[in-house]
């Protein structure tokens, strides 16, 4: 009974708001990297079992279903969990990479800002450790700045090493100096890039952390919950999550291989919606061109091989379709653009394999 009260909580307080516009997004910045580490948004799971691409450190961690949609849940006081990255694919040796995913925090008895308001939430966080408790012990002289975690409150404070920043998006609750309807009942966008000098996280599409990096070596990520409680309380929840090597500038490795691999352009699953958050990339690419009115392009839309062959292509056409219009009503010159679906006959990595699968997903520029 209690379960089904508290899924029955999460349908209604997930219906209560709508998510964050594009339109926040006008001026986002952010480009991931180019070489695809690990993603998973979950599908193919089953609820109330254990996350198949993650390893559970502690805690119970599982897949639940909010709004239809398959998540990861860290469902007791402060569970932990890092993802079954291939042992070819891991953050060792990289000095550049990109972190992104969806986290929403839920107070399974009202809705979340009036939990913040009673004090019974707000002290909520979610950690970045950049190496496993498994490894900690054996790499810690390894990993420089990258001993401390990265914390992100639930209220909207994000925190590294002795540098502080304060999510400032959207509206505040009436009557509150500190809670934002964009982190209240709401899916958060979170974007990370790491680079030999700093790291910078962003909120939904405002830059909240851009911290100096001066030594070491990040290893893995691992998600920890922090403050959240059992059933009666707050509770964590993610989607969408993916690790990238790579962020170099597009304009760059256009110029070296004659393509670039929009990683940073999303889709809604299974549809040609893109993701609000893709605005960074989408930006970065309009402004190449006006910069660059000499190049053209064709945008070429791939999947991987899983489901039928013909839905794929017709998918890969739509999606590549879709980012030329976006790219025009941007201001891009549409007549240095063309469009082509390949659906999965141009896999770039081993369809068999979950990693190889992630990497074939994807927007790709060619230049012409």
């Amino acid at each position: 009974m209690k379960i089904a009260i508290f899924f029955a909580l999460i349908l209604f307080y997930a219906h209560s708001y709508a998510q964050v516009s594009e339109k926040s997004y006008a001026k986002f910045d952010f480009v991931p990297g180019d070489k695809i580490l690990f993603e998973d948004n979950f599908t193919n799971e089953s609820t109330d079992e254990l996350p198949s691409h993650w390893v559970v450190s502690s805690g119970k961690v599982e897949i639940a279903k909010i709004n239809g949609e398959l998540v990861m849940g860290f469902l007791d006081a402060s569970p932990k969990a890092y993802p079954r990255m291939a042992k070819n694919k891991n953050l060792i040796g990289t000095n550049r990479f990109t972190v992104e995913f969806d986290y929403l925090w839920r107070h399974n008895t009202k809705p979340f800002a009036q939990a913040i308001g009673d004090g019974n939430s707000g002290g909520d966080k979610l950690l970045i450790q950049f190496a496993t408790d498994k490894e900690w012990g054996s790499v810690r002289e390894k990993l420089g700045d990258f001993e401390e975690s990265i914390y992100l409150y639930s209220i909207g404070n994000v925190e590294f090493k002795s540098f502080k920043g304060q999510y400032k998006g959207g509206k505040k609750i009436a009557d509150s100096e500190y809670i934002y309807e964009d982190l209240c009942d709401k899916w958060v966008h979170v974007s990370m890039a790491v680079t030999e000098k700093s790291l910078k996280v962003y909120m939904n599409s405002e830059r909240v952390l851009n911290a100096p990096i001066e030594n070491g070596q990040a290893f893995n990520i691992e998600i920890v919950a922090d403050e959240s409680t059992y059933e009666m309380s707050s509770q964590l929840f993610m989607k969408n999550f993916r690790i990238a090597a790579g962020g170099v500038d597009p304009y760059k490795t256009l110029t070296t291989d004659g393509r670039f691999i929009a990683r940073g352009i999303n889709f809604d699953v299974a549809k040609a919606t893109i993701k609000p958050e893709s605005m960074g990339t989408l930006n970065t690419m309009v402004a190449m061109m006006k910069e660059h009115p000499e190049l053209k392009f064709e945008i070429g839309g791939h999947t991987d091989a899983d489901g039928n062959e013909a839905a794929n292509l017709k998918l890969s056409q739509e999606r590549a379709d879709a980012v030329k219009e976006k790219l025009i009503s941007l201001g891009a010159d549409g007549t240095k653009l063309t469009t082509k679906g390949y659906g999965k006959t141009k896999p770039i990595s081993d369809n068999t394999t979950f990693e190889g699968k992630a990497e074939n997903r994807r927007v790709e520029f060619v230049k012409l």
